[in-house]
């Protein structure tokens, strides 16, 4: 799956319009792990466009802070892995319905920064990132995504589908609803499918997840709803999963509030089989009404309620590899969607299911920033002995007769002029 990190940071970034990932401060509450997949490396990277220095502060809640300053030409790249808090970020499955008061982070900084983290699994053969989304991640309603897994014929307690919450608050009540009947959470003492609410302190987070080989846990999450009474911010997402046949991957996400959702969308298709390219829409509201591609008629293809889901595929996307979903929002009754996508990669062979990867993605509208300034090492995780590089792809959506300029290792491109590999 470490073909697909790039299209993932890349898809999200300069499709960013009701939210961006640019901002001041950043809560990032921590991912879990299956105890079948132990996770290795773990990198944080910090950037600005800022050719003056910016300095930051990484606060490791619950334990030491890392300060340091970035530039545009001069990224941080802070390796998690090599210290002593090794499951800062990644939580162990035996922490999972626990509440922890020493996981996740808050990066603070004098200016406007980029934050996310990536990650490698023990076996070098799958990893996934977070992207933060800054201030705009704190909400009271989110809707959880991941890999359904409903295609494998293997799901085993290796495919675990998580959602974590991190508090902002003291006395923040967080509560769930929406989980599938039959559902049996991890480490989770309530009876029923159900867990009980939660009050967490500022810098407090909370994890739930399910996982195999119970088979009514491999969709159970998803459009579930977390809430809270105060604001959250929330990453969801498969530690261990896929959407088709076989294979077995990583795919997670820091995600926004309902508030911050639209009614519509544009998906790129990437290189994967059908089953591996999936668009995952959850309704937030009753009679949602999704129209795909050129519908341009009243009847919908899809309607949903409250909470449940479609999960398109592969050939759903139009010929020249594009899929425009809106739904029947007005102005006075909004219909609003959260949205994932999955991708896959035929590097290895046009028929294989392998690099599959998932990430939130932002409706079209608002106010669409025109400057992605800048990503750093795009097509690697790690840091000197350690890096791991791998190809990729990036994808951007922007409006018709939009002229594109590009600084790829400070040297400057147009479109016409972008080296071919």
């Amino acid at each position: 799956m470490k073909n697909r990190l790039l299209q993932t940071l890349l898809t999200i970034l300069f499709s960013a319009t009701c939210f961006s990932q640019f901002s001041k401060t950043h809560y990032i509450p921590p991912v879990a792990e299956s105890q079948s997949v132990p996770v290795q490396q773990q990198f944080l990277y910090i950037s600005t466009p800022s050719t003056t220095p910016v300095t930051f502060i990484i606060n490791q809640i619950g334990s030491t802070s890392i300060s340091g300053t970035v530039t545009r030409d001069n990224p941080f790249v802070y390796d998690i892995s090599s210290g002593t808090n090794f499951n800062q970020f990644v939580v162990e499955q035996s922490s999972i319905s626990q509440v922890l008061n020493n996981r996740g982070y808050v990066v603070e900084a004098s200016d406007m920064i980029y934050v996310s983290i990536r990650v490698i699994d023990q076996s070098g053969n799958q990893s996934s990132e977070v992207v933060s989304k800054g201030l705009a991640a704190l909400g009271t309603q989110f809707r959880i995504g991941g890999f359904t897994n409903l295609l494998t014929t293997s799901y085993t307690d290796k495919n675990l589908t998580f959602a974590s919450i991190l508090a902002t608050e003291n006395n923040t009540t967080v509560s769930f609803s929406n989980i599938k009947t039959g559902a049996v959470l991890t480490n989770n003492t309530t009876v029923g499918n159900t867990p009980s609410s939660v009050t967490l302190n500022s810098g407090e987070s909370y994890i739930i997840a399910v996982q195999g080989p119970t088979s009514a846990n491999k969709d159970a999450l998803i459009g579930g709803l977390v809430s809270s009474d105060k604001p959250i911010a929330v990453n969801c997402g498969s530690f261990g999963g896929t959407n088709a046949t076989g294979n077995f991957d990583l795919g997670f996400d820091e995600i926004v509030s309902a508030e911050r959702t639209g009614s519509e969308y544009i998906f790129v298709k990437s290189t994967g089989t059908d089953s591996v390219e999936r668009v995952l829409l959850i309704a937030n509201q009753d009679n949602t009404e999704i129209f795909l591609n050129n519908n341009n008629t009243t009847t919908p293809n899809y309607t949903l309620n409250t909470g449940r889901y479609i999960n398109l595929q592969g050939s759903d996307f139009s010929s020249n590899g594009t899929m425009y979903v809106r739904t029947n929002s007005t102005p006075l009754v909004p219909k609003t969607l959260f949205a994932y996508q999955c991708v896959g990669d035929d590097g290895m062979g046009p028929t294989s299911n392998a690099n599959q990867e998932m990430f939130f993605v932002p409706p079209l509208s608002c106010q669409t920033p025109k400057v992605i300034d800048n990503i750093p090492f795009i097509d690697s995780i790690g840091l000197g002995t350690n890096i791991v590089n791998f190809p990729g792809r990036v994808t951007i959506t922007t409006k018709t007769g939009s002229a594109l300029t590009f600084i790829i290792n400070s040297i400057p491109y147009t479109l016409a002029t972008l080296p071919s590999t």
